[in-house]
């Protein structure tokens, strides 16, 4: 297999190897080597960038022999070709990484709470812990615990460790992985069969800030920054803060109470406005009832609408409901898009959905539903009209 050279030195930022392979895959060339510093997606760590002799490379990842293979878009000439890491990179994701074990071990030290997901991505970090809810003085205590470890500037080492050593390590989680174990650990902290990439000492970590959770299949995902991370999370923060502040044109620390005020007056105004709607809906229904012909004992209504939305048209569909016999052919536009509704009373015994299939061909989309009520929508909305013509015609027919 693939000798990893970042097991020994998560620094080594250059190296030279013997290309062992290559074959074409996924429109360009996968290269394995006999050794690498570039780490390979997995367990949560996206994988390494740089480039392998003149190639960028665009993706690294383990086959299931257990090699490393590099992928890149065309052959390389070399057979000892040098590898050059993007630093910038490898370094961001050692700082998250080995900030994830100080966290997920904080969380299980102040709170019994066992890390059962990680993920890295590009701009945060999370993990997920097997509970269905937290409270903000257990995410204070495992922030202030991992800070506390970092300032203390702890040493981070790695080790392979054999087999028969492993039961009396003390891991904070069981490894599933058989035979040799690549062992991380912080000092006095934590210890993790882990093969990503980590710093030193947890100095170099920078910080941990917890930012937000999120309850997701019936777990807590913490989302979280370390180093570098936290000043352009900061700046974001600041910029998005700003920029709501001059649109009230109030003080940053009055922002947030101005955004909730603006939030309640919004919901005030929504249930006044539906209530609105519902009389005005009331008042259509039945002057749309009033005027509608009557076939075969009920009342056929045709309606088209500006600028409304399919809420306002369910509204008017209830108020019908209250006048007598009827069939409802509703149509409206609004934001270039076509949308229909049918609907009728329950002592009428057509099949709606017959009708909104003929009419959804007209304005180019689809619908569905039961045969008392289905509705659909399309892109042609000069075809409305046309549309709900066709499905009265189909009706009296």
């Amino acid at each position: 297999m693939t000798e990893r050279l970042y097991y020994n030195n998560s620094y080594l930022k250059t190296f030279v190897a013997k290309r062992l392979s290559s074959t074409p895959k996924n429109h360009g060339i996968a290269i394995i080597l006999d050794q690498t510093a570039f780490y390979p997606t997995s367990g949560g760590q996206p994988n390494d960038r740089g480039r392998l002799g003149d190639q960028e490379i665009l993706d690294v990842f383990e086959d299931d022999n257990g090699n490393v293979v590099h992928l890149v878009s065309h052959e390389i000439a070399s057979e000892q070709p040098t590898g050059l890491i993007d630093w910038e990179r490898r370094h961001d994701h050692m700082q998250q990484h080995t900030g994830q074990h100080l966290l997920s071990q904080a969380f299980l030290t102040t709170g019994r709470l066992n890390t059962v997901g990680f993920h890295l991505g590009s701009d945060y970090a999370t993990i997920d812990l097997d509970t269905d809810s937290i409270c903000p003085a257990q995410l204070d205590l495992a922030e202030k615990l991992v800070n506390e470890i970092v300032s203390e500037n702890r040493n981070v080492s790695s080790r392979i460790v054999p087999p028969e050593e492993v039961p009396q390590l003390g891991l904070r989680k069981e490894s599933q992985r058989e035979g040799p174990l690549r062992i991380v650990s912080i000092e006095d902290f934590d210890v993790s069969a882990c093969g990503g990439t980590h710093v030193k000492q947890t100095a170099e970590i920078g910080g941990v800030v917890i930012r937000k959770t999120e309850r997701v299949n019936r777990q807590v995902r913490v989302e979280f920054v370390c180093g570098n991370r936290i000043l352009k999370a900061h700046r974001s923060d600041s910029e998005n803060l700003t920029a709501v502040a001059r649109q009230f044109s109030v003080g940053l620390a009055e922002a947030p109470e101005r955004v909730e005020k603006q939030i309640q007056e919004n919901k005030y105004l929504r249930k006044k406005l539906q209530e609105k709607n519902r009389v005005l809906a009331g008042l259509l229904a039945r002057e749309l009832y009033r005027l509608a012909r009557e076939q075969q004992g009920l009342k056929l209504v045709r309606e088209l609408f500006e600028d409304e939305d399919t809420e306002f048209l369910k509204l008017i569909i209830q108020a019908l409901h209250d006048q007598g016999p009827f069939i409802a052919l509703l149509g409206c536009r609004r934001g270039g898009q076509a949308n229909l509704i049918f609907s009728q009373s329950a002592s009428s015994r057509f099949d709606l959905r017959e009708a909104l299939v003929e009419s959804c061909k007209l304005i180019e989309g689809k619908g569905g539903g039961a045969k008392s009520m289905a509705q659909g929508g399309g892109r042609k909305v000069d075809q409305l009209e046309a549309a709900l013509i066709l499905a009265e015609q189909k009706i009296l027919s």
